[in-house]
């Protein structure tokens, strides 16, 4: 609850936004007065910990907005009063592996995680479940909407520093909401990171949360968590009709046939003619409903699983790398490495030497 100004307490109502700002500043300016003062004796010297979680992130925990993660995905024990879970709730995974940092996590049953890469990570490995969904290097601005009670595990190789927004799913149905009244177009939940601007934008805001503090910095935190969450799970609005007509995503029986058809015909030639008559639709109509489904072209979606089960052979079998280009519709082991190395961005080999180890 809300503390009351001297003035505001005199006549009994809330305090102004003056009454806050003076506070707030009051409060901001006492604390830096002294860090100046260790600084200045030397008190407090802090460096950085070899791996997040260490007790670089002690010390006056209650106050922190953006949570520190001791292990990944985890913020138990470290001092803050939890909110509530109808408020979206901020963490930072950051630091510095020097080797191969190992980590598994179980999410929260009752929340979504949304990941952003904060800074871009050279070389990092991560799995949802079974299923491999990053490798490589990943761009700064890199994001991923992480589903409740998900099994998560990561490889981390150098630096690190990802923000996670705790989101509870009765925010999320919200926004889902089929009676809102509104018509939103609300994109699908992608299999692996990709880069967002906008959501990128909005979390490099949101760490200056922490330097307002007080009720001003919860306050502004909330609402860039907000800003974040609608842009994700309420899709844009629509002002007004337009003469455009509107291209509907593909049913998800036709969606599940053409994932189908693909997955069992990787070792052949595929045509987007041949997807789309596993699906009953003329190529065009197939190309437009499945790009509104997934968020890809259909040749996009093909090599994405060709690459894919090309990583399941090098990981799991001996084949040399000219065979597992063939069972995975390459013509030949050259083009196979070009495609390889442009989508992960190292060579089939490098991949396997690297990761082989890992699983």
């Amino acid at each position: 609850m809300l503390q009351r100004s001297g003035a505001a307490e005199r006549v009994g109502f809330l305090p102004s936004a003056f009454d806050l700002w003076r506070e707030n500043s009051t409060s901001w300016a006492a604390r830096s007065a002294m860090r100046a003062e260790q600084s200045r004796t030397g008190q407090n010297s802090r460096t950085m910990p070899a791996v997040a979680g260490a007790d670089e992130f002690a010390g006056d925990p209650v106050a922190r907005i953006i949570r520190r993660e001791r292990t990944w995905f985890d913020v138990s024990g470290d001092g803050v009063i939890e909110l509530p879970r109808t408020r979206i709730s901020a963490s930072r995974w950051v630091g510095c592996a020097t080797g191969d940092y190992e980590q598994e996590a179980e999410l929260e049953p009752d929340c979504h995680v949304i990941g952003i890469a904060l800074q871009p990570m050279a070389d990092v490995t991560v799995f949802a479940g079974r299923k491999l969904i990053q490798t490589g290097r990943l761009p700064q601005g890199s994001m991923r909407v992480n589903e409740p009670g998900q099994k998560m595990r990561g490889i981390f190789r150098g630096a690190y520093d990802v923000l996670h927004l705790h989101v509870p799913n009765t925010i999320i149905a919200e926004y889902a909401d089929s009676e809102c009244g509104r018509r939103r177009a609300t994109p699908l939940i992608a299999d692996h990171p990709v880069v967002d601007r906008v959501i990128e934008r909005l979390a490099g805001y949101l760490l200056h949360a922490e330097e307002l503090g007080g009720v001003f910095g919860q306050s502004y935190a909330d609402g860039i968590s907000l800003a974040i969450t609608a842009h994700l799970f309420g899709g844009v609005s629509n002002p007004a009709p337009t003469d455009r007509p509107r291209v509907s995503g593909l049913s998800k029986w036709r969606l599940k046939r053409a994932k189908e058809y693909v997955t069992a015909n990787l070792a052949e030639p595929i045509s987007l003619g041949d997807i789309a008559a596993a699906t009953g639709l003329s190529r065009m109509h197939f190309a437009a409903q499945f790009r509104v489904a997934t968020g890809l072209r259909p040749h996009d979606y093909l090599v994405q699983r060709r690459i894919e089960r090309a990583q399941e052979l090098l990981l799991s079998s001996q084949l040399p790398l000219v065979e597992i280009a063939f069972d995975v519709g390459f013509k030949s082991q050259a083009h196979f490495t070009t495609v390889f190395a442009r989508s992960v961005g190292e060579t089939p080999n490098v991949w396997r030497q690297r990761n082989r180890g890992a699983v």
